[in-house]
């Protein structure tokens, strides 16, 4: 229920911000894009890696909860409310204009609200409420989408766009909060100097980790809106979307394995066996929409009507590459859930830091020579080198056995599909029966693969 709420909602918003970059442009939405990427390289300024250490540490120790959450919570409120101040100074140093400062201090108000919901939700997935989690994850987009459509009726542009962002943030905390308490009973924010300084010294590898992953996920977009143009930025922001867009899939089921990796954290057989449940629940759905994007995804530009057949172009480009990237990572991101809810957040963060570093390398020497197809390229090549590492680690310094066979069988089915795609779309036949036919039988050789079984079914319902 709580996957098919996301996959529901999501898709709509998707959609939503499609209409509202067509509307106020591609300049003015890549300008959005990369204040919002600017304040989301440095987002651990306000989170200091609480959220997962949160879910992490409740999850296998309960009873800290009415300790631990006062306590956390008046530290983040302070972090969000310093947020914004210590990024306007970092954009005046960058260069940027006064509008684009007060811009950039509002989004960093709406990220840092935004994190205080999900450490409100980090401690119901630490209880192991994880239908009342997926339920609040597409809370706060149903509000939002209802603001943004009355938006589309009195005028849209991009300052009443972030208002509405902002104010989603202030409901969605008054929401939360109170469901909180109703479950857990009063818990007022508590200012206890020796609790806190212990919290966080112990979340710090995950605010390196938070850190690691912001740069790496956002940097492109920054890189390319000062490097090339606000325009450039857009025109890559529109392909990148449905990156985002499709890997909210894994961010929804994935958090639910950081939970029960740490449950069991000293049950080396039953982490094995979540690995492989896990890596086969996330890559199967990522392998056919990485496929399904590679050849129909100029299908989802349909609201971009006042965009010129160049610009769209562009977009169908960074598409292609951006979603194989999605099709790989469904097949890796189990791993490095494993390794940052059991101990090894130090491989991790190198590995990340060695991947922004080719990234931001390869945008250097490409930008300024193809644009927004430079940053997909290199957005390929720094998921590929992080993702292998993973696999070395684990096989190499983790008593957990890496399941190669069961990889094997992914990128066989997932190489059909691709197969299968290109010789459908040579075709004269509708898009519809290809991806209906593509996905039939991709189904049916994951199941003769054993990759789909009917007590994994169960245990997915479970």
């Amino acid at each position: 229920m709580v996957v098919l709420l996301n996959l529901l909602v999501k898709p709509i918003w998707v959609l939503t911000e499609n209409k509202v970059q067509d509307v106020v442009g591609h300049d003015e939405f890549g300008m959005y894009s990369a204040l919002l990427s600017f304040g989301f390289l440095f987002i651990t300024l306000a989170d200091l890696g609480i959220n997962h250490y949160t879910t992490k540490t409740l999850a296998s120790e309960p009873h800290h909860l009415k300790a631990y959450f006062p306590n956390l919570l008046t530290f983040k409120i302070g972090l969000t409310l310093l947020y914004p101040f210590a990024m306007v100074g970092a954009g005046w140093l960058m260069g940027y204009e006064p509008r684009k400062l007060y811009l950039l201090g509002v989004l960093c108000l709406v990220q840092g609200g935004t994190l205080i919901m999900e450490f409100f939700r980090a401690n119901l997935r630490a209880m192991q409420r994880f239908k009342t989690d997926g339920i609040l994850s597409v809370f706060d987009r149903l509000f939002l989408l209802g603001l943004v459509f009355i938006l589309f009726w009195v005028g849209m542009d991009v300052e009443r766009f972030i208002y509405a962002r902002l104010l989603t943030v202030g409901v969605s905390f008054i929401l939360f909060y109170a469901l909180l308490v109703k479950l857990y009973g009063w818990m007022r924010p508590r200012f206890d100097l020796p609790v806190i300084k212990k919290l966080v010294r112990a979340s710090l590898p995950f605010a390196t980790m938070t850190i690691l992953y912001s740069v790496h996920d956002k940097v492109d977009q920054v890189m390319l809106e000062r490097m090339a143009s606000s325009s450039e930025n857009g025109l890559y922001v529109g392909a990148y979307r449905w990156l985002d867009a499709f890997s909210m899939y894994m961010w929804t089921v994935l958090p639910i394995f950081v939970a029960r990796f740490a449950y069991f954290l000293k049950d080396l057989k039953e982490q094995s066996q979540l690995l492989r449940f896990g890596q086969v629940i996330v890559a199967l759905p990522m392998i056919f929409v990485g496929a399904w994007g590679f050849f129909c995804g100029e299908h989802l530009l349909f609201l971009f009507g006042n965009s010129t057949e160049t610009e769209l172009a562009a977009i169908v480009a960074c598409m292609r590459i951006l979603f194989v990237v999605l099709a790989m990572n469904g097949i890796f991101a189990i791993f490095s859930t494993l390794l940052t809810s059991t101990g090894h957040e130090r491989h991790v963060n190198r590995m990340v830091a060695a991947s922004i570093a080719l990234n931001i390398l390869l945008n250097i020497f490409l930008i300024p020579r193809y644009g927004a197809l430079a940053c997909a390229w290199s957005t390929l090549a720094s998921y590929l080198l992080v993702n292998l590492s993973y696999v070395w680690y684990i096989h190499r310094k983790v008593d957990i056995q890496v399941p190669f066979l069961q990889m094997g069988k992914l990128l066989l089915s997932g190489g059909a599909l691709f197969g299968m795609f290109y010789f459908a779309h040579s075709l004269d036949v509708h898009w519809v029966w290809i991806s209906a036919i593509c996905g039939s039988v991709y189904v049916g050789i994951a199941w003769t693969l054993g990759l789909i079984r009917m007590d994994m079914i169960r245990k997915f319902r479970v």
